[in-house]
């Protein structure tokens, strides 16, 4: 079973091997802690109750550069249309939907995705949804 994760807190990403956080989920909740020496109780970082703070699965695959690819990451992949002999240049955010990672389209295009465990070792982890938006713009 895959428990890497990663938490957006609105202004920072921070990954489960960071050292001393402590990933705690009740009731279909979660909080993000982290354990200060010396210090009576943890903080709070990040919880599903906070609006701009996510938490993010790590899919347990790895882009073509030996990256880990996480939920809401964009990724990158390109390849030569057979037809026409262009480089095409196309680009995903990784989601999850019905127990299955799935690289959606930025376009949005309903239908318009492929399976992550078919494709990981074609495309490239470029940035996240989070720290990177401008990626998803000007997308056809």
């Amino acid at each position: 079973m895959n428990t890497a994760y990663r938490v957006w807190d609105g202004e920072k990403m921070h990954y489960w091997d960071d050292g001393e956080l402590s990933l705690i989920i009740s009731g279909g909740e979660w909080g993000l802690y982290r354990n200060i020496v010396g210090a009576l109780y943890p903080i709070r970082i990040a919880s599903s109750k906070q609006k701009k703070s996510a938490l993010m699965w790590g899919t347990g695959l790895n882009d073509k550069k030996g990256k880990d690819i996480y939920q809401k990451d964009i990724t990158e992949e390109s390849y030569i249309n057979p037809m026409s002999k262009e480089n095409i240049i196309d680009r995903y955010v990784i989601e999850r939907k019905n127990g299955f990672d799935r690289m959606e389209h930025v376009s949005g295009k309903e239908g318009f995705y492929r399976h992550l465990w078919l494709r990981s070792d074609e495309v490239e982890v470029i940035g996240d949804v989070y720290r990177n938006p401008e990626l998803l713009e000007g997308a056809e």
